[in-house]
């Protein structure tokens, strides 16, 4: 971690369209396009009932955000109302759903909130049921597993289900575990899932999920509190392999920022691919390099998490995780613009687990 705070940086000037800010300027702009006009007719929505605002919300909500859902949870006039904001479950949406959040006027009459809850105190006897078929919490075993650092789950089930009801119940499964886990911890905190013909040793019941699941997260130490320093790095190399295709790699992963792995508020990935040509072209690389992990640090909005140096390629690249991406990529793009003998480009992306630094 750099021991002094970075110079001040000015504003980007030939990338300004950078498709990644632009997107990021767009999605804010939309989550500020909705709250105005919500709140423009808010006297007339405050009088409808709660099927009817809903619905006229969603209609708002849908002129800009067509993929984000809003929910009412309590009644409109109830002093515990909550407006919860969903992608349906659906990770590529989610950074809609904390642009709208994030945009919410001071002093709203209800709670915001991103993403469903889970629902509290599910047993076994909780019932879901879709075109004319049922399918319950106590109908699920799961076993959990770790993979490349992940919860891993197998899903079997614990009665015969015909044929053509298969897929039905495999799409329904996804649902009880949202409900059981809440809608951003079944999509982030679960990696690959498979489903077995039937349960096997060490199978248990999906109602114990939860808990399994929190324990798991905090053995592979996602703590969500930030790194105090000196933080830890680990080291590896990848060796050529032509056949495979395989580059030379040099890796430096920070293992101390596994801890905010799976944080909602850190779920945005900028990185800075740099070329490397000369011994003068490496050492410029390493300089970027240095400042972009001191601004991604800044307020402890983001972390680095890994760097690639591929020898194959002549290609350095630098990662970080951040809170504030509408902020470290311009600060990116203007670094690319201060060492132009790297021909380096900045990029962005919401990647709430973080596939770039399991290796």
């Amino acid at each position: 971690m750099p021991k002094k705070q970075p110079a001040p940086l000015h504003p980007p000037k030939g990338n300004l369209m950078n498709p990644h800010l632009q997107y990021l300027q767009e999605l804010n702009q939309a989550a500020k396009t909705f709250w105005q006009t919500w709140q423009a007719e808010y006297p007339q929505l405050s009088e409808l009932d709660d099927i009817d605002f809903v619905e006229r919300s969603n209609d708002i909500l849908h002129q800009t955000l067509p993929d984000v859902a809003l929910e009412l949870e309590g009644h409109l006039n109830s002093q515990d109302s909550t407006l919860v904001f969903t992608a349906n479950g659906e990770r590529d949406y989610s950074p809609e759903v904390q642009a709208v959040v994030q945009a919410a006027l001071q002093n709203l009459p209800h709670t915001i909130r991103a993403f469903r809850s889970p629902i509290p105190n599910l047993d076994n006897d909780f019932v879901i049921g879709m075109d004319g078929f049922q399918l319950g919490l106590g109908d699920i075993a799961v076993r959990l597993d770790e993979w490349r650092e992940m919860p891993a789950l197998e899903i079997a089930f614990k009665r015969d289900i015909e044929e053509s009801y298969i897929d039905h119940a495999q799409n329904m499964t996804f649902i009880i575990l949202d409900h059981l886990l809440g809608e951003y911890n079944a999509a982030v905190k679960i990696g690959p899932i498979d489903f077995l013909e039937q349960p096997e040793d060490g199978f248990f019941p999906l109602s114990e999920l939860p808990e399994k699941l929190d324990d798991m997260w905090q053995q592979l130490g996602r703590s969500g509190v930030y790194p105090q320093p000196e933080w830890e790095y680990a080291f590896a190399e990848v060796e050529e392999n032509e056949e495979r295709e395989q580059d030379h790699l040099l890796l430096t992963r920070n293992q101390s920022a596994n801890s905010l792995l799976g944080r909602a508020d850190m779920a945005w990935i900028v990185w800075i691919d740099a070329e490397l040509s000369d011994d003068d072209s490496v050492q410029a690389a390493y300089d970027l390099h240095e400042e972009f992990i001191g601004y991604a640090a800044q307020h402890q909005q983001g972390i680095d998490t890994l760097s690639v140096t591929n020898l194959s390629q002549g290609i350095r690249t630098v990662y970080a995780a951040t809170s504030a991406p509408e902020t470290l990529l311009p600060q990116a793009i203007a670094l690319c613009e201060k060492y132009p003998q790297l021909n380096a480009t900045a990029e962005c992306e919401y990647d709430p687990t973080w596939a770039h630094y399991h290796f």
